[in-house]
């Protein structure tokens, strides 16, 4: 025991007995309540980044507002997604090209930029094209799914009944 480092030759037991009729304080000290903060992953901060501020909720918005303010990086970076998002809103091909011109400045976005130019022509054409082709991403989405289902065990000809038969059965009504 410490207590014997500093010359207390007596039992355990003497110890105990003394302490326990030692007077207690009349108030026990209390901790303030515990907080609940919230956290924000990296994931969370860009996918809050990416909505529109209207979408924030109080606690994001003071979160978010103080990390806009203090960094000017993360701030240059929500700017352009927002201009990025209203510009597919708007179906706007016309400011794409200055778009990329103020983005490939910001590292986060060299990539991005690098990608859109090799095919600017077919990215243009998404902006202003009435077309999608989100029924065939969907069919490849599908597609992928059943083959991860089968762990990669499933040759191309299960996969193909797979779909087929899908395609094949019934509908009841």
């Amino acid at each position: 025991m410490e207590i014997k480092d500093f010359g207390y030759n007596g039992s355990y037991t003497i110890l105990a007995n003394f302490l326990s009729a030692y007077p207690r304080l009349e108030v026990v000290p209390s901790l303030p309540p515990a907080r609940k903060t919230n956290s924000y992953s990296s994931r969370r901060i860009c996918r809050l980044l990416n909505k529109p501020p209207s979408d924030w909720s109080a606690d994001e918005e003071a979160f978010l507002t103080h990390l806009l303010s203090e960094h000017e990086s993360i701030r240059q970076a929500h700017e352009l997604s927002q201009q990025f998002r209203q510009l597919i809103k708007e179906k706007s091909a016309d400011g794409l090209g200055k778009w990329c011109e103020d983005a490939e400045n910001v590292s986060a976005y060299m990539g991005f930029v690098r990608g859109l130019r090799q095919d600017y022509a077919a990215v243009e054409q998404a902006f202003v094209s009435e077309w999608s082709n989100g029924q065939t991403e969907g069919q490849v989405n599908r597609l992928k799914m059943l083959k991860r289902q089968g762990y990669g065990r499933a040759g191309f000809d299960l996969l193909r009944r797979w779909v087929l038969f899908r395609n094949c059965t019934p509908h009841r009504e």
